[in-house]
This record gives C-alpha cells, sequence and structure tokens, in this order.
C-alpha cells in the first residue's frame, strides 16, 4: 500500500504548474542522510496543510563546520532562490487529475530502498490522500458504478448470459405449455383423474403427471412383467427369488490379488436340489454387464432358470427395491430370499432375510434352509406367507428343526399306540406349524415302497420327499458328470451361431441402403403369333 500511495502522489504531481523547491547548498550536501525523494515526500506534506494557518518557517539548527572544498562553495543566487520561492502562494495539489502515463510509471525504487518506512512519512502520505478526498471534492474509492470497472470482454460475456438465461426461461414456459396439452386418446385412460380443460390448475397437473411419467420410466423396472408366463411343462408350483451380491458370492478387493469372488458353500447342491421343487429366478441389483459374465460361470448349467438384474429393479426414494409384484407370479407363491430389509420393503411377508455372507469356508446358513423350503413344498399350502408369518423374527433352520423334533415325538408316541392311524404324523407336524397337510404328494413311483410302509417303518412324510428328493438330485449329477461338457459346447455352439445371425442381420440392413432394388422377376410373356 506503500509503493502504491507513493506512485500515485509522484504521478500526480508530474503536472502539477509550479512545486515548492528546496535548493539544497553543495556546503551541505556530504552531510545528508535522506535522498531527494524523501525530502520531497515531506514537502508534500507541508503543502497539504490547512490554508488557514500560515507558513512559519521553523529554524533549523546549522550543522558544525567542516572542511568543504572550494568547488562545493555555493553561489550567491543560489541562497536568493528559495527565498523567492517561499515567499510565493503555492496553489492547492489537483488530486483529481489522472496522472499522465504516456511517459511511464513513475518508479518507487528509490524510496523503497533508502528504508523510508517510518511512521512520520506514512502518516503524512496518509493525511494528503484524506484530506485530497475530502476537501478536493473528487470521487471518492468506490463512488464510481461497477460498470465502469468492466472490461469489454466482461461486458460481452454478461450480455451472453442474460441472453442465455432468457432462452431457458422462454424455453421452459413453452415447455410448461405444451405439456399441459390435453390429453391424448391413450392417455386418457392412464390418467382418469385428471380431466382435460383450460384451466392453469388443471393444466399445471397435466404438466406434471406428464413429467412423471417421463420420471417414472428411469425408476420404475424395464418391463411391466419381467417373467413370462408359465409354461405347463416347466411350471413349478412355487417360485424362489435369490439375491446375488453377499448371499451366493461373496466379492473383494486386496492390494495383492485384486478383485476375487467367492462361490458360497453348498451353492451348487442348494439350487440343483431345489430346482425340483421351485422355479429359480435370480433378482439382484448388480448391472447385467457385471452380472451376466458372473452367473456364465457360477451356474454354467442354467439351474436358475430366470435371471433378473438391475434393470429389473426399481428405485424408490434413494434405495433399489426388487418389487416381487412385477413378476407375472401369484405372490401366495412366491418366496426370496435377500440379505437387505430394504431391497424387499414392498413385500416384506414373502422374503427370509439372511445375514450377509462373508466369505466364511465353514457357511451353513443357505443349505441349512432346504428341509424348510422342501416341507413348504411338501405340504402344498396355498400360502406361503402364512407359513413366513409363523417364522417372523426366529432363525427359520432351528426354530423348524425344534418344531420337527417335537412332531416327530409326538409321531412316535402316536404310532405305538394306534398302528392304523398313519397320517397322524403329518398332522402332528403340521399344528406345529400352524398349517394344514395335504397327502397329494404321497403317491408312490416306481420302486418306492407305500405311504403305509412307510409310516409303519418309522417314517414321517418329510422324511419319504426326502428320500425322494435325494434320488433325483442323485439322478441329475449323474446327468450333469456324463453330458456335462457336450451339454456346455452345444450351448456355445448355439450361442456363437445366434451371434453369426445376428451380425449378418445388421450388415444386411447396413448394406441394403447402398444397394439398388432387385427387379421384378415376373416377365411379360410374349404374344400368342
Amino acid at each position: 500500500m506503500l509503493s502504491r500511495a507513493i506512485a500515485q502522489g509522484i504521478s500526480r504531481s508530474a503536472r502539477l504548474p509550479t512545486l515548492q523547491r528546496t535548493v539544497i547548498p553543495a556546503s551541505a550536501a556530504p552531510r545528508l542522510t535522506t535522498t531527494s525523494s524523501t525530502l520531497w515526500i515531506r514537502g508534500l506534506a507541508q503543502q497539504n496543510r490547512p490554508k488557514s494557518q500560515p507558513t512559519q518557517s521553523k529554524p533549523t539548527s546549522s550543522p558544525q563546520p567542516e572542511a568543504q572544498s572550494p568547488s562545493s562553495t555555493p553561489s550567491p543566487s543560489s541562497h536568493k532562490k528559495p527565498s523567492s520561492d517561499a515567499a510565493e502562494p503555492t496553489p492547492p495539489l489537483d488530486f483529481n487529475s489522472l496522472p499522465d502515463l504516456t511517459q511511464g510509471i513513475p518508479s518507487t525504487l528509490e524510496y523503497e530502498t533508502s528504508g523510508a518506512s517510518r511512521k512520520s512519512n506514512l502518516s503524512a502520505l496518509q493525511v494528503a490522500e484524506e484530506s485530497a478526498q475530502t476537501e478536493g471534492g473528487g470521487r471518492g474509492r468506490g463512488e464510481l458504478p461497477a460498470s465502469a470497472y468492466m472490461s469489454s470482454t466482461d461486458r460481452r460475456r454478461a450480455q451472453f448470459a442474460n441472453r442465455m438465461y432468457l432462452a431457458v426461461l422462454v424455453s421452459g414456459v413453452v415447455g410448461l405449455g405444451y405439456l399441459g396439452r390435453d390429453w391424448d386418446d391413450n392417455e386418457v385412460a392412464a390418467h382418469k383423474d385428471i380431466p382435460n380443460g383450460w384451466s392453469p390448475a388443471l393444466w399445471w397437473k397435466r404438466a406434471v403427471a406428464r413429467l412423471t411419467d417421463v420420471t417414472e420410466y428411469y425408476r420404475e423396472p424395464a418391463f411391466d412383467k419381467l417373467l413370462p408366463d408359465p409354461h405347463p411343462m416347466f411350471e413349478r408350483p412355487y417360485t424362489l427369488c435369490l439375491s446375488l451380491e453377499d448371499m451366493l458370492v461373496h466379492s473383494e478387493w486386496s492390494r495383492e490379488h485384486g478383485w476375487r469372488v467367492a462361490k458360497r458353500p453348498g451353492l451348487d447342491y442348494f439350487l440343483r436340489y431345489l430346482s425340483q421343487y421351485y422355479e429359480l429366478v435370480l433378482f439382484t441389483s448388480v448391472p447385467v454387464a457385471m452380472g451376466e459374465p458372473l452367473m456364465r460361470k457360477l451356474d454354467p448349467f442354467q439351474i436358475i432358470v430366470w435371471p433378473l438384474y438391475r434393470e429389473a429393479t426399481k428405485y424408490k426414494d434413494g434405495e433399489i427395491v426388487k418389487d416381487l409384484s412385477y413378476l407375472n407370479r401369484d405372490l401366495s407363491k412366491v418366496i426370496i430370499i435377500d440379505t437387505k430389509e430394504s431391497h424387499v420393503q414392498n413385500q416384506p411377508e414373502n422374503a427370509i432375510i439372511l445375514p450377509p455372507w462373508k466369505g466364511e469356508k465353514d457357511d451353513k446358513e443357505l443349505v441349512s434352509l432346504i428341509p424348510f423350503l422342501e416341507y413348504i413344498f411338501a405340504m402344498e399350502y396355498k400360502d406361503v406367507r402364512e407359513v413366513l408369518k409363523s417364522f417372523k423374527g426366529k432363525h427359520i433352520p432351528t426354530e423348524f428343526a425344534r418344531r420337527e423334533a417335537i412332531a416327530r415325538a409326538d409321531f412316535q408316541k402316536q404310532l405305538a399306540k394306534e398302528k392304523k392311524k398313519r397320517p397322524s404324523g403329518v398332522g402332528a407336524l403340521g399344528n406345529m406349524l400352524g398349517l394344514k397337510g395335504n397327502m397329494s404328494m404321497m403317491q408312490p413311483v416306481d420302486g418306492e415302497i407305500s405311504p403305509g410302509e412307510a409310516f409303519a417303518q418309522g417314517k414321517m412324510l418329510q422324511d419319504i420327499i426326502r428320500e425322494r428328493g435325494q434320488k433325483n438330485y442323485e439322478a441329475m449329477e449323474k446327468q450333469i458328470r456324463e453330458n456335462g461338457e457336450q451339454w456346455l459346447k452345444e450351448a456355445q455352439q448355439m450361442q456363437e451361431q445366434q451371434q453369426a445371425e445376428a451380425m449378418n442381420s445388421m450388415k444386411s440392413s447396413f448394406t441394403g441402403w447402398f444397394k439398388p432394388s432387385q427387379p421384378s422377376n415376373t416377365s411379360a410373356q410374349p404374344k400368342a403369333t
């Protein structure tokens, strides 16, 4: 700030008509310890005193005489010049005039290097500047409008921004007017609560409804029906939806190995065993680009019939939701196993929440659910939500084993008393679960004993179903071991063939624009002579 103030004072004084000058005798030159710029500043501070006070010359103590050279003796004319200049009145400094910068900016290096940082010099400059702003009648700092300090480039930018703001405003008004138009024929059925009309309220409601439809396209699942209609040949009575992340697999990253994915212990047995009872559906929040390659390695034989990825989920209040109502299945026959309650917040009564699997090698939580899920299939209950409700807040494998042990003990007691009442064990277990049993699954197949013989041996209904399920699982494993490689080769060939057909179709559709149309094969028959 000091250098700027000195520069302003020097530049302004360059245009003054007359300035008070002090002639320094040549004999006193060696004893001066301040530079000429310092003396000029002191003179400038004296000139800025109020005009009412007369200028008084203060006696100065003359320095002690020293030896001087004859050449340094001042001439008589040089002593008279200061007295004549002091007698003349000093005009006030015009601080409103701009400095003449055509000759360059005055340098303050000499003043700064001289060490002139005393408070007296600084206070003199401050007094001079304040008096110039108060008594000079000029503009103070910041009195000019902001546009006076803007460059032409800034003005152009500001004008362009104002035009853009105006264009956005006009576009918004026009777009709002277009969105608020009357319903089309296909929109009337979807928005029966908002009629057509020209009132501003109805116009605004129609615009909001159309904007909501656009945003719901990204929040809702990709299709209204995520699964096709059940095929009679492959139909299963129940649908079991499984999550992927931290349920079937666990992924982790380390500096040494990068990303690694671990498969849950007993996953193959879980999928292949329950595939004979349930329609298996993968319902995950992982995007298809990440989940599809993983599922090709995790389930190469496609035991999971329908994989559903992030595109099939719903976005609600910042959470990814798996809405079972889009499955195109009866919700009374649907069970979903997940690790997050927020994923199943729309249908919590259909969900089994398991703790996330973190890669433990001795985990048996998933496999321990098989007896419970198998029993639901065996009893053919009309609504699985009733079963899940009876186990709410409890560890399902442990609670089911406890209830089964109680039912088995009661069955053995009744069997000892009444050998003829064989279904009592089924009814006892059903009563423990709060459900009713069904004997339709007790029809014996080839190579199996009759239900009467099984009950006589002390077997319960779930024992017979498990033996049958285990035989079916072993038969499936045998088929995979014998024909698994062949199935994979055929699937790979089919996939390559489909890719080639898709590429050829794309090429033909692209090159068809540049080929001339084929002439008609029908030609005019020659006339009979």
